[in-house]
């Protein structure tokens, strides 16, 4: 009994621990200016989430806008640790279909993410104008960008962190036993009955 109970509270203690790691990692977003522009943004999506370095990221930026637009630019800085380090400036119509009536909109940026970023913390800002430079638009985004293969990474992180908790724990050698057991008679049963189909195949 006692064994079991040090199983489950060290499998929860991983559990937690993996859903925190997860959670950093998912992008968030906020409207700069909510309110005072002609475009309230109602939603962004990020895909992939999180962005992965050296692959494209692509950013989608819906809500409504109040009157028609015959085009406009987009502008956009990226920061890293607080740190602008990166800022560009795009045709509107390259993002979204033009002219833009009034009604829902969606603006869509697709960038190639170098292969030399470094993981961390990012920041984007995205300001769209109308073609008189007045402000139409404004979006905070934050995300964090990983390495290539960085889910497995955690996965197997995870896997070892969990193996050296249940080394460590009070009783935790019997749990690890009873499950090696199973698996071991499993694998047996599982031969033996793959033999017994080939003997008795003609």
């Amino acid at each position: 009994m006692c064994s079991a109970k040090v199983f489950q509270a060290t499998l929860l203690a991983v559990l937690a621990a993996s859903f925190q790691y997860v959670a950093a990692d998912k992008m968030t977003w906020a409207p700069c200016d909510e309110g005072l522009t002609a475009f309230t943004p109602s939603s962004v999506t990020l895909s992939p989430d999180p962005p992965v370095i050296g692959s494209a990221a692509t950013f989608v930026i819906t809500g409504n806008i109040d009157k028609e637009l015959q085009g406009g630019s987009v502008d956009m800085v990226v920061s890293f640790s607080g740190f602008p380090i990166f800022s560009s400036s795009s045709d509107l119509c390259t993002k979204t279909a033009c002219p833009v009536p009034a009604g829902p909109i969606s603006l869509t940026l697709e960038e190639l993410l170098p292969p030399i970023a470094p993981p961390g913390d990012y920041g984007l800002q995205v300001v769209a104008r109308g073609p008189d430079g007045a402000e139409l638009a404004c979006v905070n985004v934050n995300f964090s960008l990983v390495l290539p293969g960085h889910r497995t990474n955690v996965a197997s992180a995870l896997k070892m962190k969990l193996f050296d908790l249940l080394k460590t724990a009070r009783g935790a050698g019997e749990v690890q036993q009873q499950v090696l057991d199973r698996s071991n008679m499993y694998m047996t049963n599982r031969r033996r009955r793959t033999t017994e189909g080939i003997h008795m195949s003609p």
